[in-house]
Parts: structure tokens; sequence; C-alpha cells
């Protein structure tokens, strides 16, 4: 079974902006490995919030799960928030 490490970049209007990393729900056999900041990665254990800028790691264990996996991480809503803050908090 071959696995895939996928990426996403965090646009001001993603819908995971201004929530817990952990808090992620991924499709099955998918998992938060971190997120990439000021050109640092930060481990999904240490329990980042994610903000616009971000680049969030994530991966398949499974090559066909990489089309829903990307669906899922780059969810975005229909508006755009400022790049200093998220307006709305994601509570679903």
């Amino acid at each position: 079974m071959a696995s895939s490490l996928i990426s996403a970049n965090i646009t001001s209007n993603s819908c995971y902006c201004g929530i817990p990393l952990n808090s992620l729900k991924l499709p099955e056999k998918c998992f938060v490995i971190g997120l990439i900041r000021d050109n640092q990665v930060i481990l999904a254990s240490t329990e980042p919030t994610i903000w616009y800028g971000d680049v969030i790691l994530t991966v398949a264990l499974s090559t066909t799960l990489v089309p829903m996996l990307k669906l899922v991480i780059n969810k975005t809503h229909p508006v755009h928030y400022s790049s200093q803050e998220c307006l709305i908090n994601n509570s679903k």
C-alpha cells in the first residue's frame, strides 16, 4: 500500500483558519502531521491553531484516498477574512 504526503495552503477564506489543527476531521486512514509556519515545521502534537498563510501537512495511507483528502483540507468559505485575524470560528 502506497502512502501520499498532501499539503494545503491556508487561504484567508479557509474553513480551518483560526481552529486547532487537531480538530480537523479527515477521512479514515488519513492523518495530520503538522503545519509549516514562517519556514518552521510545527508538529500536530503541539496542538497549534491554524492561521492564514500556514501550510497543513497530511498523509493518506492509500493513494485512493488522495482526492478525498485534498477536497477536505482545501475547504473554503465563500467570504474572505483579514490576513491578521480569522473572523469566523468554525465550531462544527
